[in-house]
């Protein structure tokens, strides 16, 4: 699909405090070099590759991409709505987040997609997250930490069923880590906000339990580029980028510092 220089490639590499960038590229880079062609659900057409994967240690550095520009308010709005178990776009699109609008019904609703299953799993009043909560303060060393957004008996409601769907928490020592599982992952333009809206979670439920969140492990089963992403993926990985930005976390609120966005660049929503 798309050719790298290796020359570009180890460019990189030089920055020790851009690690997560450099990782994210990488799995770019691996979807161009090593996939199958499919034809999708969307009808546009994708390079997919088989179970890959990031790993990136929030401790210090906020996961967020620099050679292109994000926009903070949408992964922060899309994170208050996540654990507020919404399932309406309306504080979405009030917040200037328009991310769910082609997927709504003139509702504004979604169905019982995300939010609700981890605040109200299978309209059964089940918390997961509060459940997860209590269990890593009251027995950090149990093996079922988890979180299931995967509900087969409610799929038929969804807009969309759920692409990040399995969160598992790890404590160790005075950490905590968490590992997350995406069944589908649209790589340029939905996993960069995924893997912010995955690092307010674990600050999240770290804050509230008390430990240092640390290391976050993503696997994406299917890892994807469309057809229609080439020109911008291009343009994208032929910018440079700076260090992930510090930040501050405290009472829920997330403030980035030294964010230094390169460039916006776009490419349409397969839908």
């Amino acid at each position: 699909m798309i050719n790298i220089e290796n020359e570009q490639k180890e460019e990189w590499m030089v920055d020790p405090e851009a690690q997560y960038e450099t990782a994210y590229r990488e799995l770019l880079y691996s979807i161009m070099e090593n996939n199958v062609v499919r034809n999708d659900r969307t009808g546009v057409g994708c390079a997919s590759t088989f179970a890959l994967g990031l790993t990136t240690d929030i401790n210090k550095y906020f996961p967020i991409l620099s050679g292109r520009k994000m926009y903070e308010k949408i992964f922060k709005s899309e994170f208050k709505w996540f654990i507020n178990g919404e399932t309406n776009i309306k504080s979405l699109q009030d917040a200037g987040n328009t991310i769910w609008n082609e997927w709504a019904d003139e509702n504004g609703d979604l169905g019982p997609v995300y939010g609700h299953q981890l605040r109200n799993f299978n309209d059964q009043e089940y918390d997961q997250l509060e459940t997860v909560i209590e269990a890593i303060k009251s027995d950090p060393d149990s093996r079922r930490h988890i979180i299931s957004l995967w509900n087969p008996n409610q799929l038929k409601d969804m807009a969309l069923p759920p692409c990040y769907l399995y969160f598992q928490f790890f404590v160790e020592g005075d950490n905590l880590n968490m590992f997350a599982l995406q069944r589908s992952a649209d790589v340029f333009l939905g996993v960069p906000y995924d893997m912010a809206l995955f690092a307010q979670l674990l600050l999240y439920v770290a804050d509230k339990t008390g430990y240092q969140a640390k290391t976050i492990d993503v696997k994406f089963i299917d890892a994807h580029i469309y057809k229609n992403q080439r020109e911008a993926v291009t343009e994208y990985l032929e910018e440079d980028f700076s260090s992930a930005p510090t930040y501050a976390y405290g009472d829920g609120v997330l403030t980035l510092n030294n964010y230094q966005p390169g460039k916006v660049i776009t490419a349409p929503v397969a839908v």
